[in-house]
């Protein structure tokens, strides 16, 4: 017995063998239990492996809404349907065939894929612009530069093995769903969205025909939504896709490639605040796609509204009195003989207390709904490639000449300077006796002349050869300062990333040097002179309103419902999105000055003489206006109107220019209409309009 016990001790000495020996047992218990998982429970487990497979997939939260100042809806959002696909665990054959019969489900509805593949149409061909564009790509996917389309075609059909597919046609249609998928990084845990915003058919085929669809799935989501279609497209903007580029710089702020994001005017300088934040929900799918159970683990928060300082009726005839003229003017209507060039405008209308835009329009304009969803090749070439710019905003992102529409502003240089005063007697002479000689205009229309004028008739008539005198004896320098004081050669700040400043003429001297011939031309709005529509439309403003120059603004508010943003912190956004600090500040014009400019630009829309007074005639609104003609490097001249009114108590400026619209005098048509519109409208007009919006519509909220 001792002998046995000393041995026993000894083996519990023994420490490294005990360990020795509970590894051992620990292994056989660990590979007995693989054993029992893998063998003989292993068909099972994989069994329910293949039907418990979690992803987490995002819910996308609905775009703040924007409104007009009246509460009139101009962007919503409306329940869409989208198709996506995921990369499912099924043989390549059985995959292809699946997308080709989603493919005849959408089409047999009216449906299209949805896909970044870069073919035509009609599917014959790349869409590419140009060649360096093919060259980019074909890097970018490991092509050779050489292939030819065919080529390419061929590799994609051998790359996701479709030679089982008989019909070309649909092989390039399953193409271009995969390159999509491919493209997103499709898996069993991320879809791509391969089809958008697809009718209710499409949606219960595929519903019913679930189980042979691998990797289809139906998400719904908010979609953007313009219920005016072209109406403000040019304010608004438009959302469209992510693309790979915004997607690198944006991805740690919650957006996916599958997001939609703001890409011009409101919806773009004002992405931050109408995002809102995606939620997540769990879904629990099998190894082929197929949905078992969905939970929401966080909730989408919508975006913030904005409210605009637009009025949306008053958009509505801007527009139209816009369109209507130049229409008007290409068939010759108003001038009875056809102006065949005149192709596009602008119009914008400010308040001139408050700097507030009341409507903003450029024109030819473009439906902004079709960016929502992805416009065919075709329709994107017929936008992009339009000599007539249907995406440009004129009213920011053009520059036009002044024309006459300078001459208020030289009058006041005049007599800022004391070189002139608002009584002094010129007497037009019709041939400008220094320089190259220039004439006025009416001396080459007719051979006669203004007669002796002062600062007012000067305006009325439009007198080039008393403001050629005023440019002489002040020179540019001062022109150049009297300029910069009203705004122009600057950007207003304006909330569109788009704007651009305008140019003074003599503010920077070409090498060739500086002649008195150029400061002539500079005083009637020519030579180098070229602001944009805006930047004119606040310099008239200041006029109007007793020399206060105001910081441009397109947006009133932005919040939801009684929790608005504070106006310091919309301020400090506006200015670092734009890169504008624009200062408001207080131009010191005596009073005797401005009621001279102002009488004079009466007199242009209401007496004998006046170059507009035969368009305002029988107008109960009293309008202050300028015309001015401009010439262009080629093509019949532009038309500019510049205004405000009432005369007596101005509430709004105008500025209206038409591309190879003649003279000013038919511009003003457009100005016409608008005063006569917004002098008559009465709240209960405003209130009838958001209701018949929304009827109209069928905007639910």
């Amino acid at each position: 017995m001792k002998k046995m016990y000393a041995k026993f001790m000894e083996f519990l000495n023994n420490r490294e063998l005990i360990l020795s020996i509970i590894i051992i047992l620990v292994s056989v218990i660990f590979i007995l239990q693989l054993f029992n998982l893998q063998i003989l429970q292993g068909a099972d487990f994989r069994e329910q492996a293949e039907k418990r497979m979690v992803r987490t997939e995002t819910v996308e939260a609905a775009r703040g809404e924007i409104y007009d100042r009246n509460g009139v809806v101009l962007a919503t959002n409306k329940l869409a349907y989208n198709v996506q696909l995921y990369r499912v665990k099924v043989e390549t054959e059985e995959q292809n065939h699946s997308i080709e019969r989603l493919i005849q489900i959408l089409e047999g509805n009216g449906d299209k894929i949805y896909s970044t593949f870069p073919i035509n149409d009609d599917l014959t061909g790349f869409s590419f612009s140009s060649e360096e564009e093919e060259k980019k790509w074909k890097e970018s996917v490991l092509l050779e530069e050489d292939l030819s389309f065919e080529e390419v075609i061929d590799s994609y059909i051998e790359k996701y093995g479709l030679e089982h597919i008989e019909d070309p046609i649909m092989q390039k249609k399953i193409i271009q769903v995969k390159y999509e998928g491919n493209v997103n990084g499709y898996s069993l845990f991320n879809g791509a969205i391969v089809a958008k915003n697809i009718s209710e058919k499409s949606v219960a085929q595929i519903e019913e025909e679930k189980a042979g669809l691998y990797g289809v799935n139906i998400s719904s989501s908010p979609i953007r939504y313009y219920p005016n279609g072209t109406l403000a497209a040019h304010v608004l903007g438009y959302v469209s896709k992510i693309d790979s580029q915004e997607y690198a710089a944006k991805k740690e702020e919650g957006y996916t490639l599958n997001s939609v994001i703001g890409k011009l005017g409101i919806e773009e300088s004002f992405e931050y605040y109408l995002k809102g934040e995606d939620g997540e929900k769990k879904v629990i799918t099998d190894s082929k796609g197929n949905i078992s159970e969905e939970s929401v683990s966080k909730e989408a928060v919508s975006g913030q509204n904005v409210t605009l300082t637009i009025d949306y009726r008053l958009q509505k005839v801007a527009e139209s009195a816009l369109e209507d003229t130049i229409n008007r003017l290409k068939d010759g209507s108003i001038t009875g003989t056809p102006i065949p060039d005149t192709n596009a405008g602008a119009v914008v209308v400010l308040d001139v207390q408050t700097g507030e835009v009341l409507a903003l329009a450029s024109y030819p304009s473009y439906d902004i709904n079709k960016f929502v969803t992805g416009m065919s090749v075709e329709e994107w070439n017929s936008i992009n490639t339009d000599i007539n710019k249907p995406m440009l905003n004129r009213v920011v992102s053009n520059w036009y000449s002044p024309g006459s529409t300078f001459k208020m502003l030289v009058g006041i240089a005049g007599i800022k300077a004391n070189q002139i005063t608002v009584d002094e007697i010129y007497t037009d002479p019709g041939v400008y006796p220094y320089s190259y000689h220039p004439k006025c205009w009416l001396y080459t229309y007719n051979g006669t002349t203004h007669g002796p004028i002062n600062l007012t008739g000067a305006i009325k008539g439009s007198c080039n050869c008393y403001f050629y005198e005023v440019g002489r004896r002040i020179g540019i320098d001062q022109i150049v300062e009297t300029a910069k004081l009203f705004g122009l050669g600057e950007k207003t700040g304006i909330e569109l990333s788009q704007e651009i400043k305008g140019n003074i003429a003599g503010e920077t001297k070409p090498e060739s040097g500086w002649y008195l011939g150029d400061t002539l031309s500079a005083a009637i709005g020519q030579s180098y002179n070229s602001f944009t529509p805006i930047e004119l439309v606040n310099y008239i403003s200041a006029i109007a309103n007793g020399g206060k120059l105001n910081k441009v603004s397109v947006v009133k508010e932005v919040g939801k419902e009684d929790e608005s943003i504070p106006l310091t912190e919309l301020l400090e956004y506006t200015k670092n999105f734009t890169g504008v600090d624009f200062e408001e500040r207080n131009i010191e014009i005596d009073e005797t000055t401005l009621n001279a400019v102002k009488e004079g630009m009466l007199s242009v829309t209401s007496e004998t003489g006046g170059t507009a007074a035969s368009i305002f005639r029988g107008s109960n609104i009293q309008v202050a206006g300028k015309t001015g003609t401009a010439q262009v490097a080629s093509g019949s001249n532009d038309g500019i109107f510049v205004g405000f009114a009432p005369y007596d108590n101005p509430k709004i400026a105008v500025v209206a220019v038409i591309e190879h619209g003649e003279e000013g005098l038919y511009t003003a048509h457009v100005v016409r209409a608008i005063t006569d519109e917004y002098f008559n409208m009465t709240v209960e007009d405003k209130q009838n309009e958001k209701v018949q919006n929304v009827v109209e519509n069928n905007i639910s909220f």
